[in-house]
């Protein structure tokens, strides 16, 4: 997997399918069957990587939309991104 930065796009892998539960996100990595969930913060990460979103773009929106400091938002979000990479959830391009 390619490695992942503020300039980097990212999307939402093919090979998933996924659901909102109770404001959270639940994903099935349907080459491996393994289920995953994310926490509130996570699922809405999740829905605004259905399309293509530099990263950059998604963390100036999630410090907008909660109470995070702009270099925590980027580290827990690259993160959290090298984990669904990891996982095989996303696609990332440069």
């Amino acid at each position: 997997m390619p490695e992942i930065t503020r300039d980097s796009t990212v999307v939402a892998s093919k090979d998933q399918v996924s659901c909102e539960v109770q404001g959270e996100a639940a994903i099935l990595q349907m080459k491996a069957g393994i289920y995953y969930s994310l926490d509130r913060v996570g699922a809405r990460v999740w829905e605004r990587i259905q399309q293509p979103i530099r990263v950059s773009d998604l963390c100036e929106l999630i410090v907008t939309e909660y109470d995070v400091e702009p270099m925590r938002c980027e580290h827990d979000l690259l993160e959290l991104l090298e984990q669904l990479g990891t996982a095989g959830l996303i696609e990332v391009g440069h």
